[in-house]
C-alpha cells in the first residue's frame, strides 16, 4: 500500500507543473502530440526551451489523457495560468492551481482527485508547491532551465526538497530533475524531463520521464508521462496525451 501511495504522489507531482512537481489523493473514490510526421530524425535547429516553459506556465493547460500499464483508465490534468500574485517562502511572484482527476479500471482506488498550488517567482521560475494531501516542496536553489537546447543535449535542472507540510519540520525526501533532448522531426524535438524520486532515507522509489514536443518557437506539447516505481516494485504507468 505504501508503494501505491508513493505512486499517487508521483502522479500529483508530475501534473503540478512542467517540471513534474509530482496521489495519496484527497479525493479517491485531448490534446495530443500530433501525428502525420515521419521520424524520428535529428533536427539541426536550436529550441528556446526557457521561453516555451515560461509561456506554458503563464498560459496554463487543460489536457485529457489515457492510462496504460499496471492500471488502465483516463483522466484530465489542468494547470491554471500563473497570474495570481502570491508570496512563497518570502519571495514575491505568482501562484497557479493545478488539478488532476483520474478514473481507473484495474486499480484501487478506482478514482483519484487532487489539487495543489504551485508557486513561481516573477520570472516564472519554480519556487515550490503546496499540496495538503501529499507534500510541501521547496526549490532551495533555483532550478536551472536552459534558454536554448539542441538534440543530444543533456543536463541537470536541480533538486526539490520535500516536507510533509509547510512547517518543514519533517522531511519527506527529494526529487532530482534532469533533461535529455531527443530526436523527433526536422522541425521539432522531444524534451524528456527525467525525475528521480527519493524517500527520506535517500532510497530511489521511482523514476518518471515526461516527454514534450517542442517546435522552433518554443511551443511545448505534452506527449506522455512514464512512471516506473523501483525498490522491488514492478508497478509501471504510462499517461498518454
Amino acid at each position: 500500500m505504501e508503494l501505491l501511495e508513493k505512486h499517487f504522489k508521483a502522479l500529483t507531482w508530475l501534473i503540478a507543473s512542467l517540471f513534474a512537481l509530482f496521489a495519496a489523493g484527497c479525493g479517491g473514490g485531448g490534446g495530443g502530440g500530433g501525428g502525420g510526421f515521419s521520424g524520428p530524425v535529428i533536427s539541426t535547429l536550436s529550441f528556446p526551451l526557457q521561453t516555451g516553459y515560461k509561456n506554458l506556465i503563464a498560459n496554463g493547460m487543460n489536457k485529457t489523457f489515457t492510462v496504460s500499464g499496471t492500471c488502465t483508465g483516463s483522466g484530465t490534468a489542468t494547470a491554471a495560468p500563473a497570474t495570481t500574485a502570491a508570496v512563497f517562502e518570502g519571495v514575491n511572484g505568482f501562484s497557479a492551481t493545478n488539478t488532476l482527476t483520474m478514473s481507473l479500471t484495474d486499480c484501487i482506488p478506482a478514482s483519484i482527485a487532487d489539487s495543489s498550488t504551485e508557486y513561481f517567482d516573477s520570472n516564472y521560475i519554480p519556487l515550490g508547491f503546496d499540496d495538503i494531501c501529499v507534500d510541501y516542496g521547496v526549490w532551495l536553489t533555483a532550478p536551472s532551465i536552459p534558454s536554448s537546447v539542441k538534440v543530444g543535449d543533456t543536463g541537470n535542472i536541480g533538486t526539490e526538497t520535500l516536507y510533509t507540510d509547510s512547517t518543514k519540520a519533517v522531511g519527506d525526501g527529494r526529487q532530482d530533475l534532469s533533461y535529455v533532448v531527443e530526436r523527433d522531426t526536422a522541425n521539432t524535438a522531444i524534451i524528456n524531463l527525467i525525475t528521480k524520486i527519493y524517500d527520506v532515507s535517500g532510497v530511489l522509489i521511482g523514476t518518471e520521464q515526461d516527454k514534450y514536443r517542442i517546435d522552433s518557437v518554443g511551443t511545448l506539447t505534452p506527449i506522455s508521462f512514464d512512471i516506473q516505481l523501483t525498490n522491488g516494485s514492478s508497478t509501471h504507468f504510462v499517461l498518454k496525451f
